[in-house]
């Protein structure tokens, strides 16, 4: 008897340091993205699992809510790497469907405006800072009275976007948008709505430019970023609503 009870607690004393060491049991760091104080029960998981704990707990930014508290959609409630690779398994689940339900929508959007892409081309020429007196020419007195001159400091983004007739008929208008998505941000960037009339008329094989700027906002990081970031971190993407030919025809996206 004795010696099964010796046996017994040699086996319980194994199973609770087990435990004890057990990485998965590893509590997270709270309300920092710095693991470096839990690195060595990290190195000690799979490099899955390793994995999955550094993306929750760089989605979760060190967050950790109460169940009550927490969004169903995203919960930040982990407490342990176990937790942690719990939940985010079920984010990556979650995100591929919404991805997978998102590319369907771009696609479809893309057939959608593809007759129009096919008859004009948008893109942008050049993006820069201006000042408002670069483009407010000065207006003449009235009455003696002189209206204050525009300054002198460069503090608006201003986009040149460069419209090209693919097709073999003249076009007198065109609408649509050009943003650009960012790898580093979930909404695009607006660069420019184009709402051109006859006065920009486009012959085939022909292109014409127009300027886009909002002088009552100064340039802020992001469009500074598109204009000063290398390749690859923007892509401009061209969304054309409606395209009128010389003849007549009007085609629409319906978008």
């Amino acid at each position: 008897m004795r010696i099964l009870c010796a046996s017994a607690a040699v086996i319980l004393l194994a199973f609770f340091m087990h435990r004890s060491h057990d990485p998965m049991r590893t509590a997270l760091p709270f309300g920092t993205t710095d693991l470096s104080s839990v690195e060595s029960a990290l190195q000690r998981l799979k490099a899955d699992d390793r994995a999955l704990v550094e993306a929750y707990v760089k989605r979760s930014n060190g967050d950790v809510l109460l169940p009550s508290m927490a969004d169903p959609e995203q919960p930040f409630t982990a407490r342990t790497f176990a937790q942690a690779i719990a939940l985010e398994k079920a984010w990556d689940i979650k995100r591929d469907a919404q991805e997978a339900v998102a590319a369907k929508n771009a696609a479809a959007r893309d057939e959608a405006m593809a007759p129009l892409r096919a008859l004009v081309e948008a893109d942008v020429e050049r993006a820069e800072i201006l000042s408002p007196r670069q483009l407010i020419k000065p207006r003449e007195p009235v009455d003696g009275i002189i209206s204050a001159l525009p300054s002198d400091k460069a503090t608006v983004f201003v986009v040149t976007v460069s419209l090209h007739n693919l097709g073999n008929k003249a076009i007198v208008a065109v609408t649509g948008s050009l943003e650009a998505t960012d790898r580093e941000a979930t909404l695009p960037l607006d660069l420019c709505w184009i709402d051109v009339g006859p006065q920009n008329r486009i012959d085939p094989a022909s292109h014409t430019e127009i300027r886009c700027a909002n002088l009552h906002r100064q340039a802020n990081d992001r469009q500074r970023a598109f204009m000063d970031s290398p390749p690859g971190r923007f892509t401009v993407i061209w969304k054309p609503k409606s395209v009128q030919l010389e003849d007549g025809t009007r085609i629409e996206s319906g978008l």
